[in-house]
């Protein structure tokens, strides 16, 4: 069941279960005006979304931002006409190729979340982005709209309200769940991680599950660094990927999320994709890569 949570005055988080595909939204009423943060998998939970909105304010929702351009993210991003839909540059490309083979999205997504409605949601392209810093002002509140750069996603973007003291985190900070560094690099995941414990904020709204506290935040980011850690070392003990998986498979980690982290880990220990047996892993890489483009490049470099 989703729950439309307050967590200060004027400030909301709609949150699901913590699970793929299941993600948080944000709702920042100002005196005029709303603004969204991310939008979601599927029409049935912008419903919700729009009427728990409808029920707390008549005021027009002028802004959509994006996190990032995962599909739990922007999939109902047509569901918001009237705001103007904000992302990164990097998250627009990625979006702008994403729409490109749309099928393909349909298609592989339904084989991979069976148990996932997708009906109403579809890539849409956002109309304004922007790298760096973006302030929005809501008479004497600041909404401060941060690009961190690859991690999580093709550029990971929190939504900081310095004077409520809170952090939409979109899926750098997840709860009750793993860490996902998703596009294959576990170190700027890392990263971002310390960034957002950087801003001590109070309440850490996650992408997915509950909101947290810097405690929560800092936790996740040892975990990943404890899986890393041993990833690196099964590598410098010469394991192939396929061997490392068995010896990781006790670390408490769900096994799909060890693989996505340890595919994320070989990946960047070796610079190019980890080679496996594992047909489940053959499906994370894809994950992982991308399948907008048959070569995608990443940090600079090809996979």
């Amino acid at each position: 069941m989703a729950e439309f949570r307050k967590l200060a005055k004027d400030v909301y988080a709609f949150l699901q279960p913590p699970l793929i595909c299941y993600s948080s939204a944000g709702v920042i009423i100002g005196d005029r005006d709303v603004i969204v943060v991310d939008s979601l998998t599927n029409a049935a939970m912008t419903r919700s979304l729009r009427a728990e909105i409808d029920r707390v304010t008549d005021k027009p929702i002028r802004f959509l931002i994006n996190t990032h351009s995962h599909l739990d993210h922007v999939y109902t991003n047509h569901l918001f006409p009237e705001a103007t839909v904000i992302s990164t540059h990097r998250g627009r490309e990625e979006t702008t190729a994403n729409r490109k083979v749309q099928g393909k999205h349909d298609e592989f997504f339904a084989r991979l979340f069976s148990d996932v409605d997708f009906r109403g949601g579809r890539y849409t392209l956002q109309d304004m982005s922007f790298s760096g810093t973006l302030s929005f002002y809501q008479g004497e509140r600041e909404v401060r709209v941060l690009e961190l750069g690859v991690g999580h996603s093709e550029s990971d973007v929190v939504v900081h309200l310095p004077g409520e003291k809170i952090v939409f985190c979109g899926d750098i900070f997840l709860n009750g769940m793993p860490p996902l560094p998703g596009e294959g690099h576990v170190t700027q995941t890392i990263a971002n991680y310390k960034a957002i414990e950087a801003l001590e904020a109070d309440i850490y709204v996650a992408g997915h599950g509950d909101p947290g506290t810097l405690a929560d935040v800092r936790a996740q980011r040892t975990q990943l660094e404890s899986v890393f850690q041993h990833a690196r070392e099964c590598f410098e003990q010469g394991m192939s990927y396929d061997a490392a998986l068995q010896a990781l498979a006790d670390d408490g980690i769900p096994l799909d999320f060890q693989r996505l982290i340890l595919l994320a880990s070989y990946w960047e220990f070796t610079d190019r994709r980890p080679e496996t047996k594992d047909p489940a892993s053959q499906n994370h890489m894809t994950l992982l890569q991308g399948i907008a483009t048959e070569a995608k490049l990443l940090l600079g470099r090809k996979g």
